[in-house]
């Protein structure tokens, strides 16, 4: 008689029980007998069974017996039912078990340079005292695969199809196939011959999930077990993965998924999973460093002049004395004022802390800015205007998991924010989540969706506009959310008149039947996510289109609850703690405005006596700082005098680079502290050797509000110390040159830990009130706003409030951008990120993997415009604007619509695209707008190595 599941009446409480050897469990629907097990500590054996895919139970291992039933099932696919009675190790069993693994060593060639790696089959092999009878001949060649990353030896597959699996159901990407029947079977790249061909993401999943060392790390092959694992957290984008550094004799080997990654669990890039090779890169700093000319007892005849004397290697006491005594000069002369300080999205929280507290406290100026100018300013700005808070609304779990339809709109999220592209491509897969795409670029993620409309660069006010016209005009908004949340809806729904879908349609080049499409979806799913990054706020309008979005959302009633919300993914792993730190000119830690009342909070626990004042003197002006833009400017116009830059690089990325390198040059005296010698190094007059992720402890806080800890993993390289504790020395010496002295109660420089300066954080900021680094090594996951030590944290902001009351609607128009293209200079350039690069490519073209997969820089150009052009795949094109020129090769491509060219900013010198880039700002956030600009191409003569 076969035995049942048992069905539930309306109501009912469902658990069920089952026997397994001999002990009583209970169980839930759905449940396998190998989930049930392995819960209970209970050991069952298996090679194709992984708890992130679907099981097949093809390899048989965890064969189990049931004894009402007398017979054996797979305990992977074996679904529990009321009164079961398993065995899981009778001797039957192990007989069956050892037999498994004798037939599967019958087809595997044994390698040395991965049977002494985390091998499970050779692992269970030892277990059961199984052996094959013969050697195995090879049948297929080893190192199939000309992967940059990966080693292919198909004489080790067992045909698990574990890749297979973790190619579709984590990745999207269906790299890995069955091919051939029989003995014959094997794996393949399924589009092609090699993995690249077939769209490979070079992201290691493959290799992550095999058992069997078939498919391998190709830089680690060998190198057998660790000395030890450390888990840190990435740092390349704001998704905030965390991982394992392996570390062998003090240096970082490779790098292994962690499955209780809070975000990501086993999933990693390209970058994550192989880019960390700079660690022990040959240009890494490793003594501070000093121009001569500040050494020879005389000051130079300009300061272009000190910058252009040699380096020469000093001690610390050396170079920090200098930088002190230099300051402090400068803060006496000319006021605090005439210095400027940039923090940095890629240092921890409490790094950019400090930085911060030595503007306001030490030098006495608001001049304190980072990359989230040049990033997210606009979104912070727009969306504390519309609810309150400028950070994600939600968690990138809940939208991938529970949207009915997401809106992507100027994110190229699978190449900007890999793992969460992922998460968005298996929502559609496994869930059939609606994905509409808006982008000018024909981005990897149109393949997933069920619309793409390609805006023109530059109309993304009109297009979000257009669209709220329609959902109006159909009734698709939620009335009850808008009255009760909600303020200002009636000038908005009045601003949409003009809005129709022919106007809208002139304005974007989307035609108006597509427009129609678009808003039915959005109006008619629910939740709905909104999720952009740069392409919506690196404009003149930056701040408009994020104030249209907002109202999006707020028109929707899509606000506050899980799969919806605003999602603006940030840019550089730790974009978002550095503003919450308050490294911003405006604001103070946890956004509290300098013109704020609570400021008086800060003044206290900062507290300083001074020698030449009164103990009552502000330590800081009400009045905000320069942003970074306008801290370059006044560095050539010599108001600021002295610049303090840690893990920046703006001859780099700031726009325009012919005229940054012109006011860097300028600027009277620069500190530059890095870990490596960056665009910027070249006219800074002290270099001070930092320390890199893996060598520092303290906390990243990613995208989505979530606090991580960074642990130390291996020593910082020669004579080069942790940011937090130069930056400590630094202010005390500075101090010490201004004859200050601490009188509050924060106001101490002596730390002895990251630990300590995050506890001065959490008495000093509301929404990071409850974070300790004791909390974060428990395992509490927290996402601020985190009031209270124990206080959970908060995953979804305003579920019943918006943080600033009511929620505003803003009227928004349509405004062109600063630059459109004329016959001179015919066609609009729009820039961004590769895959396999990051920012300004400081990082990942010193990590040799990356590199190999692009190294050097290209121009995407529609067919038509390459024909008009006489340009093929490869050529060497020169792109010119009316500011600088670029050299790079062409990639011709549909990618981009015809008129449009896209480039990439990893590379350096001539390679660039910041030498084309305007300097038009944002009139609210200061963003530059890098994404839209007129160029002309040409095609380069010779022979020209771009590098």
């Amino acid at each position: 008689m076969v035995q049942r599941p048992v069905l539930w009446a309306a109501g009912e409480k469902r658990v069920l029980n089952l026997e397994i050897d001999g002990r009583q469990f209970t169980a839930q629907p759905g449940q396998t007998v190998l989930d049930v097990a392995r819960a209970a500590g209970i050991l069952i054996p298996t090679l194709c069974h992984h708890p992130d895919l679907s099981p097949i139970g093809s390899c048989r291992l965890c064969v189990v017996e049931e004894r009402r039933l007398g017979k054996t099932s797979a305990a992977c696919k074996l679904i529990a039912v009321e009164g079961m009675v398993i065995r899981t190790s009778t001797p039957e069993l192990k007989r069956d078990r050892r037999f498994t693994l004798k037939m599967l060593l019958a087809g595997y060639v044994h390698d040395p340079a991965t049977d002494q790696e985390h091998n499970e089959l050779l692992h269970w092999a030892r277990e059961y005292g199984a052996h094959a009878d013969f050697t195995p001949a090879a049948r297929f060649p080893n190192d199939s695969d000309p992967s940059p990353v990966l080693r292919v030896n198909l004489n080790q597959c067992i045909l698990c199809l574990r890749c297979v699996r973790a190619c579709a159901q984590v990745q999207g990407r269906f790299v890995w196939h069955l091919a051939e029947h029989g003995h014959a079977t094997h794996i393949k790249p399924g589009v092609g011959t090699t993995m690249q061909d077939a769209r490979c993401e070079s992201c290691g999943a493959c290799a992550a999930y095999c058992p069997t060392g078939a498919l391998a790390d190709r830089h680690s092959l060998g190198r057998g077990p660790p000395d030890r694992l450390v888990t840190t957290t990435c740092a390349y984008c704001g998704v905030g993965c965390q991982f394992d550094l392996n570390v062998e004799q003090g240096r970082v080997v490779r790098v292994t998924s962690n499955p209780a990654a809070p975000v990501n669990g086993m999933s990693l890039c390209v970058k994550g999973r192989y880019g960390h090779e700079y660690l022990h890169h040959p240009d890494r700093l490793l003594r501070p460093r000093v121009r001569q000319a500040h050494l020879s007892g005389s000051r130079a005849s300009s300061p272009q002049a000190a910058k252009a004397s040699p380096w020469v290697e000093v001690d610390w006491q050396v170079a920090l004395d200098l930088v002190a005594r230099r300051l402090a000069d400068i803060r006496r002369q000319s006021g605090p004022d005439a210095i400027g300080l940039l923090a940095s999205a890629k240092c921890t929280n409490e790094e950019n802390y400090l930085m911060q507290k030595l503007a306001r406290q030490v030098i006495g100026t608001n001049n304190i800015d980072h990359c989230a100018r040049l990033c997210h300013s606009s979104t912070v700005a727009g969306l504390t205007m519309s609810y309150g808070s400028g950070a994600m609304s939600n968690s990138m779990d809940d939208v991938s998991q529970q949207a009915a339809a997401m809106f992507v709109i100027g994110s190229n999220t699978t190449e900007q924010h890999p793992v969460f592209g992922t998460m968005i491509r298996q929502a559609v897969i496994e869930r059939g989540m609606k994905l509409i795409v808006a982008d000018p670029r024909r981005i990897d993620l149109v393949d997933f969706a069920t619309l793409h409309i390609r805006q023109k660069p530059g109309t993304d006010v009109a297009l979000i506009n257009g669209l709220a016209h329609l959902i109006l005009a159909n009734n698709w908004h939620d009335e009850g959310f808008i009255a009760e949340r909600c303020e200002g809806f009636e000038a908005f729904a009045s601003s949409l008149d003009r809005y129709t879908p022919q106007f809208v349609a002139q304005i974007t080049g989307v035609p108006p039947e597509h427009l129609a499409d678009v808003a039915e979806i959005l109006g008619t799913n629910h939740p709905l996510a909104v999720v952009w990054a740069m392409g919506i706020t690196q404009h003149t309008t930056g701040v408009m289109n994020v104030l249209a979005l907002a109202n999006l959302q707020m028109l929707l009633g899509n606000m506050g609850q899980p799969g919806g919300g605003v999602n603006p993914l940030r840019g550089q792993n730790n974009v978002q703690g550095a503003c919450d730190m308050g490294a911003l000119p405006n604001v103070l830690p946890g956004y509290q405005p300098v013109s704020s009342p609570d400021v008086v909070a800060f003044q206290s626990a900062w507290a300083v006596n001074f020698s030449d004042a009164a103990p009552s003197q502000p330590l800081f002006g009400t009045t905000p700082g320069l942003t970074v833009t306008e801290m370059i400017d006044a560095g050539a116009r010599g108001t600021i005098r002295g610049l303090y830059i840690l893990g920046e690089d703006p001859a780099m990325t700031e726009p325009d680079s012919n005229h940054v390198r012109a006011a860097l040059a300028a600027t009277e005296f620069v500190v530059l502290q890095e870990i490596l010698p960056s665009e910027t190094a070249d006219y800074a007059d002290v270099l001070l050797p930092g320390a890199a992720f893996a060598e520092k402890s303290g906390t990243f806080t990613n995208t989505e509000r979530r606090v991580q800890l960074v642990r130390q993993a291996i020593d910082p390289p020669g004579e080069a110390r942790q940011d937090w504790q130069t930056t400590a020395e630094l202010a005390k010496k500075i101090c010490s040159a201004l004859e200050v002295t601490p009188a509050g109660h924060h106001a101490s420089w002596d730390y002895e830990s990251p630990a300590a300066i995050m506890r001065e954080v959490a008495a000093l900021t509301p929404s990071y009130a409850g974070v300790s680094h004791q909390r974060l090594e428990r395992g509490e996951r927290l996402q601020w706003p985190v009031p209270s030590a124990s206080h959970p944290g908060t995953p979804i902001l305003h579920v019943d409030r918006f943080t600033r009351g009511l929620g505003k609607f803003h009227v928004v128009e349509h405004l062109p951008p600063h630059e459109l293209p004329n016959d001179e200079y015919p066609l609009v350039l729009t820039t961004g990120r590769v895959l396999y690069h990051w920012h300004g490519g400081e990082l990942s073209r010193r990590s040799p993997t990356l590199l190999a997969q692009c190294p050097q820089p290209q121009v995407e150009i529609s067919p038509e415009d390459a024909r008009r052009l006489g340009l093929s795949v490869g050529s060497q094109v020169l792109v010119k604007s009316r500011r600088g020129e670029m050299l790079a090769l062409a990639d011709i491509t549909d990618r981009v619509a015809a008129g449009t060219i896209f480039g990439n900013f990893h590379f350096p010198g001539p390679g660039n695209v910041n030498n084309l880039t305007i300097r038009a700002l944002d009139p609210v956030a200061k963003i530059p707008e890098y994404k839209v600009c007129a160029v002309r191409l040409e095609r380069a003569t010779g022979q020209i190595q771009i590098s």
